[in-house]
């Protein structure tokens, strides 16, 4: 993240707010990476993603929020709605490709799959969302449905 956008310094709250944003992403950076490599290690296809959906069901509770299991391996978690306003939809794919990963990286898939998709980034944004959305949760006009 470009510092000059985590040292801006402005007279306007809006983008006060957004700065304090900024900066507390940056702040949950290692834990974005750490729940991506996981994801990565641990890639599944299809709809049928049991230890995906655990851990993003875990990550979520850890948070404070209350997911819901819509489908075999669809979780949906609403933050907000405690002040009237609209409804947002934020969603991230959470399966991988049948693809052998040969990267050797230290986080390289454990199965016979592959996230070369993107997915597992997808993920683990979304999670990242989850967590700066619940922490502002008091200041959401209306409610934010994160799909994953």
């Amino acid at each position: 993240m470009s510092e000059y956008f985590l040292n801006y310094k402005s007279e306007r709250k809006g983008e006060r707010h957004m700065n304090t944003i900024l900066h507390e992403a940056k702040r949950i950076e290692d834990a974005i990476v750490k729940d991506r490599r996981y994801l990565h290690q641990n890639a599944e296809t299809g709809h049928d993603l049991p230890i995906t959906t655990a851990y993003v069901t875990k990550r979520l509770e850890e948070m404070g929020l209350v997911p819901q299991i819509i489908a075999k391996s669809a979780i949906v978690v609403t933050v907000g709605g405690k002040r009237p306003g609209k409804t947002f939809l934020l969603r991230g794919d959470m399966d991988a490709l049948p693809i052998k990963e040969e990267t050797n990286l230290p986080f390289s898939s454990e199965t016979p799959n592959m996230h070369a998709c993107g997915h597992d980034s997808h993920t683990a944004m979304l999670l990242g969302a989850a967590k700066l959305l619940k922490d502002h949760e008091d200041e959401i006009e209306g409610s934010v449905k994160l799909i994953f």
